[in-house]
């Protein structure tokens, strides 16, 4: 029997870990795989499956956060445990030629939410329903620039500043010119992004008033929704100076838009302004390989970017997102995607999937990327939504038995003629992927890939649930088949994996214990991020209850 002093005292711990959250780190995000949603493309708050979205008009098809809260199941059967959303504050009102303010890039006033996605509390709601699963909240943000509506006319003479909030002046703006070169950086950074419909002024973000506005604005939405990380749109575009005091200012993991697959462009950004960018020189090695069937790239650029980076596990990891073609525009044969995925996934760095990519959907580019996922009718019967579900399950699991395995990197093992062969991981429990570029319709065969695991020790492919023996020169005789990846993972530490009739490890009521009296001692060091709040205190009530029975 508990006495009601040891209750009381439990009460008050569980108390102080409610009244005070803040944003992941980097640290906390690595072992996180990230589901990017277009709030409004990916649920409607009716819950309709049918409701109609005209991509190519580019107008607002009615998603909100409140349809998105109905979803996060279907979120997290694919074992995602992060939710990025589109920027959440006021837009311009109206419409032109290529469409409305949908996806949240056309900023007007930052105080005030996107009436189009839902209220204040649905918002909160949101952030609460994340967290209560253990699962964080990842913003997209933009910094660069407010919008302005010119529909036509000249932008260098037609923009009223006054109507933004708070930058109400025009001297919170560089002045304007358009965008002449975009690789070439004071051109990019100091002209606006936009055009003669849209204008996109571009914020003085050198200037001390901006950046300080900026940087206590967005401390102030973390805190007020509990956001765990920032995804920053155009981060290319943003004074670098400015991007480097404005990570530091807010002390939360982001990631920053860069897009640029040139790895000294990718690493410089990432080693001296901003610690995580999507790894677009890997994105388009990725295409080559399984698009061109170019594998010698996609296996040297690896090696490249590990040494080129400060920390290329701290990378966003990506083969979609709503800026470039989907994946099946370029080829529909679903073994090619499945290879994509695998790699996308159990490579370096914070997988981000987006929207669709599960559902094999083939936009070709902006906007017909954009499509509303309701119409799929959230199929979890799909099978790369499956596929999606056992790559991040065995990731977890590499990550549950080695907390260390997330920064840990990948290197190439095998490349042949159409294979790649991966493994990421310590000695004696890696995980190793083997790829295939041949596509469905290749024909059976045995390949011979070395694994460096010892002679007799049986892997389990975790696809398939069909275990190996490595042989006395530790390699795997694998039968290939219709162009399908391959994922080995030791048979012996499967147990607790929850894939292949394992099931998902039961925690012990020590184990409850220990990591509540730990969780407690790191709070007096530090405080909690707002996802971990969460899952601390799950296990912290947890425990109570274990004690109570």
């Amino acid at each position: 029997m508990v006495s009601s002093s040891s209750l009381g005292r439990f009460a008050v711990l569980v108390t102080s870990l409610v009244g005070s959250a803040v944003a992941a780190t980097t640290a906390e995000w690595k072992s996180r795989s990230v589901y990017q949603t277009m709030t409004d493309r990916f649920a409607r708050t009716d819950g309709s499956t049918t409701a109609p979205c005209n991509t190519t008009q580019g107008l607002y098809c009615g998603g909100t956060w409140r349809g998105t809260i109905d979803k996060l199941d279907y979120i997290q059967g694919m074992g995602f445990d992060a939710v990025m959303i589109s920027p959440i504050v006021e837009n311009i009102e109206g419409r032109v030629s290529y469409g409305e303010a949908y996806h949240g890039y056309w900023p007007l006033d930052l105080y005030s939410l996107n009436s189009h996605f839902g209220t204040h509390q649905d918002l909160l709601d949101l952030s609460e329903a994340l967290h209560s699963r253990g699962m964080y909240l990842m913003m997209d943000t933009v910094i660069n620039n407010m919008a302005y509506m010119t529909n036509g006319k000249d932008p260098a003479k037609n923009i009223d500043y006054s109507v933004f909030t708070p930058f109400n002046d025009s001297s919170y703006f560089h002045p304007y010119c358009k965008i002449t070169d975009w690789n070439n950086y004071t051109n990019a950074q100091l002209c606006q992004t936009g055009d003669d419909k849209v204008a996109l002024p571009d914020l003085f973000t050198e200037h001390e008033d901006v950046q300080q506005i900026l940087e206590k604005w967005a401390k102030e939405i973390i805190s007020t929704y509990s956001i765990d990380g920032l995804r920053i749109d155009a981060a290319k575009h943003v004074n670098p100076g400015f991007l480097k005091n404005f990570g530091d200012a807010i002390g939360a993991f982001m990631t920053g838009e860069v897009l640029q697959q040139e790895v000294d462009t990718i690493c410089k950004y990432q080693n001296n302004y901003i610690g995580s960018v999507p790894n677009y020189p890997i994105y388009y090695s990725v295409l080559k390989a399984f698009t061109l069937g170019n594998t010698t790239d996609l296996a040297n650029q690896v090696e490249i970017m590990k040494n080129s980076c400060d920390d290329v596990t701290a990378l966003a990891s990506f083969s979609e997102n709503h800026d470039v073609a989907r994946f099946a525009s370029m080829t529909d044969d679903m073994a090619l995607a499945k290879n994509v995925l695998t790699f996308t996934i159990l490579y370096d760095g914070v997988p981000m999937i987006y929207q669709g990519q599960e559902q094999h959907l083939d936009g070709p580019g902006t906007p017909d990327n954009r499509e509303a996922i309701w119409l799929t009718k959230y199929n979890t019967d799909a099978e790369l939504y499956k596929l999606i579900a056992k790559l991040n399950t065995i990731r977890k699991h590499a990550y549950k038995l080695d907390p260390n395995y997330v920064s840990l990197q990948t290197y190439p093992i095998f490349r042949g003629g159409s294979e790649l062969g991966f493994r990421k991981g310590v000695e004696g429990r890696q995980v190793v992927m083997l790829l295939s570029t041949q596509g469905s319709n290749s024909s059976a065969y045995n390949l011979t890939l070395p694994v460096s695991f010892n002679g007799g020790v049986q892997v389990m492919d975790v696809l398939n649930c069909v275990n190996y023996t490595v042989n006395p020169q530790s390699e795997l005789i694998v039968p290939m088949d219709k162009g399908e990846p391959r994922v080995f993972f030791p048979t012996s530490l499967m147990p607790g994996s929850g894939l292949c009739g394992y099931t998902t490890a039961n925690v012990s009521f020590v184990e409850l214990k220990t990591k509540g009296a730990a969780a407690a001692m790191s709070l007096g060091a530090k405080t909690t991020s707002s996802a971990a709040h969460g899952v601390l205190l799950s296990v912290l009530l947890s425990s109570l209850v274990a004690v109570l029975l």
